[in-house]
């Protein structure tokens, strides 16, 4: 048989067979094997929890407050020399050792009602046992918030009557009524040791003080001074300025016993001055911030205070001059946070110079 026979009868052979179509079947079978599903989560979106939402929003306030409040400088009080730290110091204590505490046990309290029902006995409140002595520290705060800064203080080194040291300096109080100073002392220096020594006498109005001063020769800014009635009743004061602050530490002496300790700061910031007191030994514990403000031409100090305790308090104390009567008086009015507030009055006992209540008894009426 020829080749091209061969390849012809191939040909027809080939296309006598019939090949099945298993292409549909491969994928129905590929269809129905077990398949691994891949799975694409969503995004996940970040929602804030009521709890998580408080602590955000309290650490922003934080940090805003920290930014905020903070002045970009300091502002350091203006303290030149050791002058000026004695002057601001005698004041203090001069204050202070005029008061006369022995009042403080005739007080005869009045409860009158205007405006509100009362029980015959009113709430006490823990500022009702702290009040007075609050009060002994208003003389003070008068001048120490109402005041130049150096008290217009002038030297003196001409020789009389033993001194060869005269400091004169003038302190105003809530009605810018001038209290006048002299400082009479000797100085002695060691060198060696770094340090001063004032001793002499504080004179206002003929009335005189025994004064003793030390403090370091190279700052002037740290003083201890003890001003003394008589062996027996006398102030010690320990005085430092920070960058910021006039710092005291203040004990009360009277008739050999040590009748409290206080720590007073003074601060001034924005060109406003303020004080802070928190009594630290004592009947007393209360913190204490004092400010003088102006309202329809009338000078008044604001007090704010807090008390700690078994149960603490808090509120405001409005503190102005009435010169209605025969002498000056402290109107006070006490708003206690939640409770009702109150007037009570208090001798002034201010009309010659710088000093405490003097003879006439407080009243008290709710407002």
């Amino acid at each position: 048989m020829r080749k091209k026979e061969l390849l012809k009868l191939i040909k027809t052979k080939s296309e006598e067979i019939n090949i099945k179509d298993f292409s549909a079947a491969i994928v129905e079978k590929a269809r129905l094997l077990p398949q691994s599903e891949a799975i694409i989560r969503p995004k996940r979106k970040f929602y804030f929890k009521p709890s998580l939402m408080y602590s955000f929003t309290l650490v922003t306030a934080v940090v805003a407050f920290f930014f905020l409040y903070n002045p970009a400088s300091p502002i350091v009080p203006q303290i030149e020399d050791v002058n000026q730290v004695v002057a601001l110091s005698s004041v203090t204590a001069v204050s202070l050792i005029e008061f006369d505490t022995t009042l403080i046990d005739q007080n005869n309290t009045t409860y009158l009602s205007l405006d509100y029902v009362t029980l015959d006995v009113p709430v006490t409140t823990q500022i009702d046992e702290e009040i007075d002595d609050v009060t002994m520290y208003l003389g003070t705060m008068e001048k120490l918030l109402n005041s130049d800064d150096d008290f217009n203080y002038q030297m003196n080194t001409t020789t009389i009557d033993g001194y060869n040291n005269h400091l004169s300096f003038t302190a105003k109080d809530m009605l810018d009524q001038e209290t006048d100073y002299t400082f009479n002392f000797n100085q002695v220096e060691n060198q060696t040791d770094n340090q001063f020594t004032l001793q002499g006498t504080i004179e206002i109005d003929g009335i005189h003080y025994m004064v003793t001063a030390q403090g370091a020769l190279n700052n002037p800014q740290q003083l201890q001074l003890h001003i003394e009635k008589d062996a027996n009743n006398y102030i010690d004061i320990n005085y430092e300025v920070t960058e910021t602050t006039s710092r005291y530490q203040i004990s009360v002496v009277e008739n050999g016993t040590q009748l409290q300790s206080t720590n007073m700061v003074v601060k001034e910031i924005n060109n406003r001055r303020s004080v802070y007191l928190d009594f630290i030994d004592g009947q007393s514990t209360g913190s204490y911030a004092f400010r003088l403000t102006e309202e329809n031409q009338m000078r008044r100090m604001n007090i704010s205070y807090y008390i700690s305790g078994d149960t603490s308090e808090s509120g405001e104390i409005d503190v102005t001059v009435d010169t209605t009567g025969a002498t000056s008086q402290y109107a006070i009015e006490i708003r206690p946070q939640g409770r009702m507030p109150y007037m009570i009055e208090k001798d002034r006992g201010m009309n010659y110079h710088g000093g405490g209540p003097s003879s006439s008894l407080p009243g008290v009426s709710y407002i």
